[in-house]
């Protein structure tokens, strides 16, 4: 999880966004916004939850709710709080919310804790907060957090939070496996084979031979007004810049080189480094005959294969940061052999080194001329993100005070460019033949989420590098056109919808003379309907599971029937109803195969897990005491789903 945040913090808005969701181990739970700790006193103070003694706020239970919306809304664009509720997730973050306080809760009372000394040690691996030299910087790890508009509280409790939940996560066991006879029968479904047949009884072997009169046709394009409705149309304001327009702001003084250069002499000292070759062991006794053996004629690199290892080299390691990969002990060892000779073996945080110095340089002292240009890249890169950071805050602000794109865009100095109406997907109506530029793969999706007041906002196209400020520029809702305007199409489409009714009656009849014993093709026949000729279908039930929502809706319900019998399914969209019939059913059997087997425990096993961490999970709530305040539950879901419908 310490290596999934590390890879995401690298933007402003993408670590924000990701910070707030923190993954608690073996239950698969996604917390949002888990490290506040605002309290307004009793349940009834602001509080929509009390898990312990731990209160949830309503703006924390808000702020949440509105990020995992923004979450969702990466895959369906479209998606508004007031359908995110009505799915479920207004009442399952709520849960999450209070199943993460629950654990946490549990386990403080159990005794489990995190200190800052394993906080401190996550932060120090942070590429974000290193030096010039490699090492932990106080000034980079500041200016990491100043990109990223964090506090340092804030970050350390995301740190402690997730390590915490990390230690819960050893409580729910290692894993329980149900013995290969309990899979056996499951695994022996897998094997399954069916086979049948199936025929389309086409709408177009049924359709009316007359246009519907007006008022049917009217009150079927109303009831069906959604096949038809053109989908929304938006025109974006949008001003592109990127980080070069901070470069002027961004260059260091020369006190502040100065500066930089007094607070790290030490970088800038005189100094020793090695390259290091080296493996580890579990034990002091191992390390000592390894070095034995090395020392008794074979190689370095023999020994490490023999022993299953594999020999890392680093090159140019100084003392401290040798410290920083071993131990103060192993790098005092390295550091006090000489040349091609093996160190003492001292323990490092995962075993015992066996280590030598390869060769030795001294590195000679840099004056603050010779440091000046390596000490200018450092802090331009450093004072950039940071007025950076300033600069997109500034924009923001602008927004949130209510100025509007084209008063920013004229106080920065940058041009509005306006495009046509346009799709989600960046199709212009009025033009097939238009093409967006590059940046539309990110504006788009924003835009599309802004709301219609007019309001701005300012987005990253790449994150940390290019950004853009948008706003609608014009909206056309979705709506269906007037009726005049498809006429034709809306008579095709309705009776194609009733030759689909007609086709259900004869599917119907069909069913029923099979059922008699006759097949597809004879029933076909028998009552003169023109129709593709019959297909065979078969299938075994593992491929079901192996190709998702891809197999033919036949083949799926070839699965659920009784041998010899047939049924109905609609087809997809107006093409009429497809009849299936199954004529044969081979059992499967897996005692000869030990793999299908292990598969299917393996499975079984996740299930049965699944539940034994839900049950914890319960436990754990019904221990600490969950109290919930439904009144403002209900207040706050009501006036988010009504401020969004707005």
């Amino acid at each position: 999880m310490i290596t999934f945040i590390r890879s995401i913090v690298t933007s402003r808005f993408g670590a924000i966004f990701a910070l707030l969701f923190v993954v608690i181990i073996a239950v698969g739970f996604v917390l949002g916004d888990v490290t506040g700790n605002s309290s307004f006193g009793g349940l009834g103070g602001g509080n929509v939850a009390k898990v312990g003694e731990k209160n949830i706020t309503i703006g924390e239970l808000n702020d949440t709710l509105q990020n995992r919306l923004r979450a969702e809304r990466q895959q369906n664009p479209n998606l508004d709080m007031a359908n995110f509720a009505e799915s479920g997730g207004f009442e399952s973050t709520i849960q999450r919310l209070i199943s993460s306080y629950g654990l946490s809760e549990f386990g403080k009372a159990a005794g489990l804790a995190v200190s800052k000394r394993i906080v401190d040690y996550e932060i120090k691996k942070l590429p974000g907060a290193k030096g010039l030299d490699g090492q932990f910087s106080q000034e980079a790890f500041q200016a990491f957090l100043a990109q990223n508009r964090l506090s340092e509280k804030s970050f350390r409790d995301l740190y402690a939070q997730d390590l915490f939940n990390q230690q819960m996560g050893s409580a729910f066991g290692s894993g329980v496996a149900p013995p290969s006879s309990f899979a056996l029968p499951y695994a022996s479904l897998q094997l399954e084979q069916r086979s049948g047949q199936f025929a389309l009884v086409p709408s177009q072997s049924f359709l009316p031979s007359n246009d519907p009169a007006p008022a049917i046709l009217a009150k079927f394009y109303a009831e069906n007004s959604a096949r038809f409705t053109i989908p929304e149309q938006r025109a974006i304001s949008y001003a592109l810049f990127d980080r070069s327009i901070v470069d002027s702001r961004a260059k260091p003084t020369a006190a502040e080189i100065a500066e930089y250069y007094q607070k790290n002499q030490r970088s800038f000292a005189a100094s020793e480094v090695r390259d290091v070759s080296r493996f580890v062991v579990p034990t002091e006794a191992a390390a000592k005959a390894a070095i034995a053996q090395i020392n008794g004629g074979k190689s370095f690199e023999a020994v490490a294969a023999q022993l299953g290892l594999s020999v890392t080299t680093e090159k140019a390691l100084s003392k401290e940061a040798l410290t920083g990969v071993s131990s103060k002990a192993v790098a005092d060892a390295v550091f006090a052999a000489a040349k091609g000779e093996l160190a003492v073996p001292a323990r490092g945080s995962l075993g015992y080194f066996v280590a030598k110095a390869t060769d030795v340089r001294k590195v000679e002292a840099r004056s603050l001329a010779q440091a000046s240009t390596q000490i200018t890249l450092l802090l331009e890169s450093q004072k950039r993100e940071a007025v950076l950071a300033e600069f997109t805050g500034e924009i923001e602000d602008a927004f949130a005070d209510g100025q509007s794109i084209n008063d920013v865009a004229k106080a920065q100095n940058l041009k509005i460019e306006v495009t046509p109406k346009l799709f989600a997907n960046g199709a212009s109506p009025a033009n097939p033949n238009y093409k967006s530029i590059e940046e539309m793969r990110a504006i788009l999706p924003a835009a599309f989420q802004l709301d219609e007041d007019g309001s701005a906002q300012l987005i990253e196209v790449v994150p940390g590098k290019t950004f853009a400020m948008i706003a609608v520029a014009d909206l056309e809702k979705a709506a269906p056109p007037p009726l005049s305007k498809v006429r034709p199409i809306v008579v095709q489409q309705w009776k194609l919808a009733e030759g689909k009714k007609r086709a259900k009656i004869a599917a119907e009849q069909l069913r029923k003379i099979i059922a008699a014993g006759k097949s597809i093709a004879d029933s076909l026949a028998a009552l003169k309907i023109k129709a593709p000729a019959p297909e065979t279908i078969s299938g075994t039930r593992a491929g079901l599971s192996q190709n998702g929502g891809g197999l033919p809706p036949a083949l799926l319900l070839l699965f659920s029937m009784k041998e010899g019998t047939a049924k109905t399914l609609t087809a997809p969209g107006e093409a009429g109803w497809l009849l299936v019939k199954l004529d044969r059913v081979v059992k499967g059997n897996a005692a000869g195969n030990p793999a299908l087997v292990a598969a299917k425990s393996a499975e079984l096993s996740n299930f049965i897990n699944a539940e034994l961490s839900a049950q914890f999970i319960a436990a754990a709530l019904k221990e600490v005491g969950v109290t919930k305040d439904d009144d403002a539950i209900a207040n706050l879901r009501k006036r988010l789903t009504s401020n969004d419908a707005n």
